[in-house]
């Protein structure tokens, strides 16, 4: 399993919504499933944000179930998703554009970047 405290898209974007730290866990981990204790971990938070957050993964089936090992459900990004789709698209050409100035885990110096801040209403 890939785990980097932080990874290219999550620093650049400066991100912090759940949501995008399992999508982008899902996405760095592409070609292998993983249980949700696996998944949280993985993302950085807690199994109990991970719940929180589960019920609109499925629901708009950025996720799939892929197969039962003893009592628990392997999940991964579900790729016929055109949501998943472009988001696996836009952490690409984020890792495109950095590529050169960027190694596997090391974040790179976004001090040029401005602080975001997301709205929800």
């Amino acid at each position: 399993m890939h785990k980097c405290e932080s990874t290219l898209f999550i620093e650049i974007f400066r991100v912090r919504d759940p949501i995008f730290k399992i999508l982008d866990f899902f996405v760095d981990n592409l070609g292998y499933d993983y249980s949700k204790t696996d998944i949280a971990a993985g993302a950085g938070i807690s199994r109990t944000t991970l719940h929180l957050m589960w019920e609109t993964l499925e629901e708009t089936n950025m996720v799939m179930q892929t197969r039962e090992v003893g009592r628990a459900k392997m999940y991964k990004l579900n790729l016929k998703n055109p949501m998943a789709k472009k988001f696996l698209e836009l952490e690409r050409a984020v890792a495109d554009y950095y590529a050169p100035s960027s190694a596997s885990c090391d974040a790179p110096q976004v001090e040029e970047i401005p602080e975001r801040t997301l709205i929800y209403s």
